[in-house]
């Protein structure tokens, strides 16, 4: 399996195999703590072989910098069936996410495993915001 994509955004969706993403982002900058996210999206698209078809779980968390999890896991199971004309297979998961809420400022991770096995991470900063200033890739 080989992650094609990891990415925390404002939306997305999977629409007969197209992964439409909008907005990726990897901060997050507010005044204070707890920050609330209204909604966004964590999105992956992995692409497995004929030999990978079959069962899998798909775990997510989100980790400060000191490993320790701020969240709990999200996991989905779901199976690859790889067409037999092909040598393989994109797979897109959206993970909808609703007030999700960051009880800390620093620098975090989003990790995926698949089936407990560590596949690869993407960095999220919180951070706190000093004075208000023209909207950027931080502000929340």
């Amino acid at each position: 399996m080989k992650i094609e994509m990891l990415a925390i955004c404002d939306a997305a969706t999977d629409y007969q195999g197209r992964l439409n993403v909008l907005g990726v982002f990897e901060g997050i900058a507010a005044p204070k703590t707890p920050v609330i996210r209204d909604r966004c999206c964590i999105v992956t698209r992995m692409r497995f072989t004929s030999d990978e078809a079959g069962a899998h779980q798909l775990k997510i968390s989100r980790r400060n910098s000191k490993g320790i999890q701020l969240m709990p896991e999200m996991k989905a199971n779901f199976s690859v069936k790889a067409p037999p004309n092909r040598p393989s297979i994109a797979v897109n998961m959206v993970l909808n996410l609703n007030k999700l809420k960051i009880d800390e400022f620093g620098n975090h991770e989003i990790a995926l495993f698949m089936d407990d096995v560590l596949q690869g991470s993407v960095p999220l900063t919180v951070a706190r915001a000093m004075k208000k200033q023209v909207r950027g890739t931080m502000d929340n």
